[in-house]
């Protein structure tokens, strides 16, 4: 039988012993499904899940009840770290590497059709950030009804919510701080630009509020003007390029909450002639990030995709080895989020991994273990 032992989780550093069997013996542990017993891997051994999370199929289960798969709003940079990161914590657990998908926009239907075809190919737990935060929760009732539990990523769902957590980013707390940066940049004096998505996204909301309360904190920084519904490419461009034509002498910084005014500004503002506006982004696309290591941007706050899968993944195999979520537990868990500048602009997926370990360690207090 496997070891369940509730405690203490171990720090990362910590070195393990892991235990080998006697090849005669191996087959005698084979379950009754059929599936051998596996030995923990290196990984585990140095896992903050040794001694926690059981390795491998929990008894009685095979590798297809952990097949998994992380389901995105739309095909965006946001997610790029999200396979490797749902992989290494596969490979930690002993468990298949989860499969990866996307539609090209953020249309819920097209998100759905996704979905049902991951489900219909046998798929047994599903992460995902709805492409719609409320027509999306009839897809995630729908799945939890049919017995696929569901993690949410990258943005809550419409709450209530059949999701059994969801891991993002406080949205009001980082465009703060990285307003507070934006401003401590301009010398604490100065007029600002605020750069959002769309309006009637309540992230967005709370971006904008979070942009307005920190100007109102410095009584020399005047906010110009927040920007919304420029969520995409050209129309960001756009958007830059007029405000500093029309009011470019009352423009001494900029702060975007979004992805693609982050890019726009890191483009625009390499021109020679706005050396002296100051740019803080957001997310850390490589075009942003050459932003900063060229000077056209002072930094940008990046949010944690890579703690959002890693952590969904260990969550969705807890679930499926019977463990439950806590009643009284937030739904919605702050995965973090990061001041990336030109001194850390080379460790940004260390800086969400040290994090998403500090999150990791208490992560089994918010669940009650499976009876033995």
């Amino acid at each position: 039988m496997k070891k369940r032992i509730i405690s203490v989780l171990l720090c990362l550093a910590m070195a393990a012993t892991l235990v080998t069997g006697c090849s005669d013996s191996t087959k005698e542990d084979t379950d009754k499904s059929g599936s051998e017993s596996k030995e923990p891997s290196a990984a585990y051994g140095e896992s903050v899940w040794k001694d926690v999370v059981d390795y491998g199929p929990a008894d009685g289960k095979t590798d297809k009840d952990y097949a998994f798969g992380g389901v995105f709003g739309a095909i965006n940079s946001y997610s790029d770290p999200m396979q490797a990161a749902a992989d290494e914590a596969a490979e930690e657990l002993g468990i298949p590497v989860t499969q990866f998908d996307a539609p090209k926009d953020w249309v819920q239907n097209d998100q759905n059709t996704i979905l049902d075809g991951l489900i219909a190919k046998g798929l047994k737990g599903i992460y995902m950030m709805t492409s719609d935060p409320v027509a999306g929760n009839e897809q995630i009732s729908k799945m939890v009804g049919s017995g696929v539990p569901v993690v949410c990523v990258g943005g809550s769902p419409d709450t209530p919510s059949e999701a059994t957590l969801t891991l993002a980013t406080d949205v009001y707390q980082a465009s703060y701080d990285g307003t507070i940066n934006l401003i401590e940049a301009m010398g604490q004096k100065g007029g600002v630009v605020g750069l959002c998505g769309a309006v009637t996204d309540t992230n967005t909301q709370s971006r904008m509020k979070a942009i307005e309360d920190a100007c109102a904190e410095y009584p020399d920084v005047n906010l110009v003007q927040i920007i919304g519904d420029i969520d995409e490419s050209e129309a960001s461009v756009t958007a830059v390029e007029n405000i500093l034509a029309a009011k470019g002498d009352q423009i001494n910084g900029f702060i975007s909450t979004c992805y693609y005014p982050s890019v726009a500004l890191a483009s625009i503002l390499s021109e020679d002639k706005y050396s002296e506006i100051h740019a803080i982004g957001c997310d850390t696309d490589e075009a942003v990030l050459d932003g900063i290591k060229s000077g056209a941007l002072d930094g940008t706050m990046s949010q944690n995709p890579w703690g959002q899968a890693y952590l969904a993944t260990v969550t969705l195999k807890m679930l499926t080895d019977g463990w439950t979520y806590k009643d009284g537990e937030d739904f919605l868990i702050d995965s973090g989020s990061f001041y990336i500048t030109s001194e850390n602009v080379d460790k940004v997926e260390e800086t969400q991994k040290e994090a998403t370990m500090e999150i990791a360690k208490s992560w089994a207090d918010k669940f009650e273990a499976p009876a033995e």
